[in-house]
């Protein structure tokens, strides 16, 4: 059993290409290189088209990854994934919770569009009008 993984940059995102499958052989290696993007705190889409199987741990890992990433208000979006892979992500309920786009191309745009919406989220003219000092009902 063997995964290839590949990263590099796309659309202002870490892009992990992973070919091969997905399992307890596999998952550590997959996890480091998801920790070390994580530690980046930007996007990460991850292009499951390769990946002819997967299993509970490796499910786990990128559901670790996609926690830790939020907490850095950045996304994990998961691309291509085969149906024997979407089942699995389907049954387990992560197709409930984590993005999962049809190509690279409608992830990069969801990740564009969450980038802005996270700019206008902390932007100060987002931000609720509060009462000038000393102004308060008497």
């Amino acid at each position: 059993m063997d995964l290839n993984i590949q990263v590099s940059d796309a659309s202002g995102a870490a892009l992990v290409s992973l070919v091969g499958e997905l399992g307890p052989a596999t998952a550590p290696s997959f996890g480091k290189a998801l920790d070390h993007l994580c530690e980046k705190a930007r996007p990460v889409m991850v292009d499951l088209q390769g990946v002819t199987r997967i299993d509970g741990l490796g499910l786990s890992i990128l559901v670790q990854a996609f926690r830790l990433l939020r907490q850095h208000d950045c996304a994990l979006i998961i691309v291509a994934p085969p149906p024997g892979v979407r089942k699995v992500m389907y049954e387990s309920g992560v197709e409930d919770f984590m993005p999962i786009c049809r190509t690279l191309e409608e992830a990069a745009a969801l990740i564009t569009i969450l980038k802005r919406q996270s700019t206008d989220t902390h932007s100060p003219a987002s931000q609720p009008a509060t009462p000038a000092e000393g102004g308060g009902q008497n």
